[in-house]
């Protein structure tokens, strides 16, 4: 009985992979046109966030620049070194957004080329 029970679950096994073999590979669930109107709101939601880290850029640059004009009293009550950290800290906040901004604007590059290629342009 178990030889046969094999037998059988290899039969259905084998069915099943060629009855997968002979449908399409793909299949699409929108139309063209949709997936390119995606496209175009993902290009629109990529710039947003893009702008959204260069406000991030420009605040920090700002406070950056201002920072010794609102707290610097004098060298004993705000050495050097809190000055050095404050620009330190700025830094690494205008770079990290400096890099999700190229990353976001690379993102809706890349959507607005398929989106013309779907259209195609």
């Amino acid at each position: 009985m178990e030889g046969k029970m094999k037998t059988l679950t290899i039969a259905i096994l084998s069915l099943a992979i060629m009855i997968s073999f002979a449908l399409p590979l793909t299949s699409y669930a929108a139309e063209p046109s949709q997936v390119a109107a995606d496209h175009l709101s993902k290009v629109k939601y990529y710039e947003d966030k893009a702008a959204e880290q260069g406000a991030i850029i420009a605040e920090h640059q700002k406070m950056k620049a201002d920072y010794k004009k609102q707290y610097y009293i004098n060298e004993k009550l705000t050495p050097s070194a809190r000055m050095k950290e404050m620009e330190d800290y700025c830094d690494a906040i205008i770079s990290s957004a400096q890099k999700l901004k190229t990353e976001f604007l690379e993102f809706a590059k890349w959507h607005k080329m398929r989106a013309a290629e779907l259209k195609g342009q």
